[in-house]
Formats: C-alpha cells, structure tokens, sequence
C-alpha cells in the first residue's frame, strides 16, 4: 500500500496534503476510515461502492488553529464515547459547508446543511454525520483557546448560521483570505491573526439566538451558563455537590433540578463533567507515571473498581486501555509512529 500522506516543502506555514489517489482502489475506504479515527468511526453508506470512494483533506497548522479543506464521497461518521476515549480530543470546530448534502446530529437534534451555511461542533460531545458527497472548509481550535470567550462554552454544538446571515458572510470572507495567504505568511504573522480570527469565531457564535431566549427561559439560561462555569471550576473540589452549586448561585436544590433536567438531573451531570475530565488526566502525557486511581481520585472517585466500572460502561473501555493509548498519543507528538501523518498528530496535540 502506498502512503497517502506527504508532508508539503514548508514556504510559510506546515501544510499536509491527504490523498487517496495513490492508493488501491479496494483499500481507499479502509485508509480512509483508520486516518479519520483520530477524530471519528467512519462507515460506508449502505449501498455504496468502497471501490468508488474518493476523499482529499488539505490541512494548515495555523499556530493554535488548524484550517482545512476537505472533499470526499458519501459516508457517515460517527463521533462516540469511545472515539473521545480513544482520543481524548474536546477541540471546537466551525465548519462551511460548501457543497453537497449532509446532516448533523447529537442526541435528538439535526440539523440539514445548505450551501454555504455555516455550523459549529463541539468535539467533547457525542454527535454524527450523514453525508453525500461533499466539500467543506473548516478551523479546528483548541478548547481552551476558545472557551473563554464563548457565553455558553457548553452549549453550542450544532449552532448554524445560513449563507445569508451578515455575520456567516464575514466569517466566510475572513476564512477565505486567510486560506489564500497562507503560502505567504510564516508562524510569527499566523500568531498574530489568530486572537482575530477567534474574536470573530466568537463573535458569530454569541450573537446566534439561543433556543430559550425571553422571559423566565432567558433567565434559567443565565442561571445554567453560571453553574456550569462553577461545576467546571470546581470539578476537583470533593465538596462540589448539588447542595454546594445551589449555595453558590442561590437557588433550590428542586430548582438546581429544573435546571439539569435534560441532561439527567444535576449530580449525573457533575459525575459526566469529571468522568471526562478523568478521561483527559489520564491521557495527559503528564500523569503517565501517576496511578490510575491518584488520578481518579483527584476528581472525587474514592473507589477504584467502583471508578473502573462506571468508567468502562460510560466509555466502552476500561481506564487501563486507555491508559495504553496516551502513551501512544505520546509517541506520536513525539514523532515517533505514524511517520508522514502529521495532520493527525495536529488534531490531537493542538493546544
């Protein structure tokens, strides 16, 4: 099999050129899909000839961003606990769609896709993709780069905005001249645009109308975006708990209930927030040499088979497979597997 992935000669910024041409027709969605896994589980459209799959993804390290322009056949694509599990990513991505058919989902909701409408995905969420042939632009962009100037940093999976909009326009106009420049500038310029580019990537994003607005909604929304922001802050406090968050922004615990009622009632939420804030500790070259159960212990799981337990069923893997994988994550910032597939090693490692 030949390899698909050839660094570029670097003019100004890295740049990876992912291709599928040079590979065996019978193979390309097998290459496809394990390339992908870095961030998804890729599959084949019932009905659909793997011999006849194409896919191209053209990708810019961006300092703390990565841009990229991706073009394939029809398929779908799953991001699962199991992928984030594997992967320990939780990056933001705003994505324009520019031609083709696809449908976005997580949990209930989708959303249809026209040309031109734009649509943000927070990686830190299950969701998924239906896709017929298409072509799309994107920004890949650290969580924590972004998060803190996002109002509901939470909450914003799926959020679109239509070709038409003004502030779609903007952002698409923006994204387009970055794009052409970026054989032009060297890193020092790139880190120069990228507190722009993500004031406007934020901008869009607080001006789209959330789904509960006015009245009374508009104020449990101002109540839930002030509990989150507490949960996240206080995810290794063993004292954070439902009547703690209810002290601190002085609400009932029936009403703290009101509140999390979508996502399972508040201490399920609590015990999701830390379950996947485990999951990136223990993918955190950082703790490599720190025991499994320091690690848990740290947000608040006192027993460790009780922790493995709840662990394997909330992801699919227990917390010593994954362990195995951050060393592997590891291994590829370091340079040292996957020789020549530095795009994926961009995703995982973009901070």
């Amino acid at each position: 099999m030949s390899e698909a992935i050839q660094t570029e000669p670097i003019v100004g910024l890295p740049r990876n050129s992912f291709s599928l041409n040079s590979i065996r027709r019978k193979d390309r969605f097998a290459f496809w899909r394990e390339s992908l896994a870095c961030l998804c589980e890729a599959e084949i459209h019932r009905g659909e000839d793997q011999l006849d799959f194409f896919g191209e993804i053209q990708s810019v390290l961006f300092d703390s961003l990565m841009l990229s322009q991706v073009t394939a056949q029809a398929h779908i694509a799953n991001r699962t606990n199991a992928a984030m599990a594997r992967d320990g990513v939780d990056h933001y991505l705003l994505m324009v769609h520019d031609e083709g058919d696809a449908e976005f989902y997580a949990g209930p909701k989708s959303v249809n896709l026209n040309k031109g409408d734009c649509i943000f995905l927070d990686f830190s969420q299950e969701g998924g993709s239906i896709s017929g042939s298409y072509s799309n632009r994107s920004i890949l962009i650290a969580r924590e780069q972004l998060a803190p100037l996002l109002h509901s940093p939470d909450d914003s999976n799926l959020k679109t905005l239509p070709a038409a909009h003004p502030l779609n326009v903007i952002l698409r106009e923006h994204l387009s001249s970055v794009s052409a420049q970026t054989s032009k500038l060297n890193m020092q310029q790139a880190q120069q645009l990228v507190p722009a580019t993500m004031g406007l990537i934020a901008a869009c994003l607080n001006g789209m109308p959330h789904e509960s607005e006015a009245g009374q909604e508009g104020v449990n929304l101002a109540l839930m975006t002030r509990a989150r922001r507490i949960i996240e802050a206080n995810l290794t406090n063993p004292n954070l708990s439902p009547d703690y968050l209810g002290g601190a922004i002085n609400v009932s615990r029936s009403k703290l209930y009101e509140l999390f009622l979508s996502f399972g009632g508040v201490s399920k939420y609590i015990r999701d927030r830390r379950m996947k804030a485990v999951l990136r500790a223990l993918l955190d070259p950082r703790n490599a040499y720190r025991a499994t159960y320091q690690v848990a212990l740290d947000f608040g799981f006192m027993n460790e088979s009780s922790f493995s337990r709840m662990f394997k069923q909330y992801f699919g893997f227990s917390p010593r497979q994954v362990r195995s994988k951050s060393f592997e994550i590891t291994a590829a910032a370091q340079g040292e597997i996957k020789q020549g597939r530095q795009y994926e090693d961009w995703i995982l490692n973009l901070s």
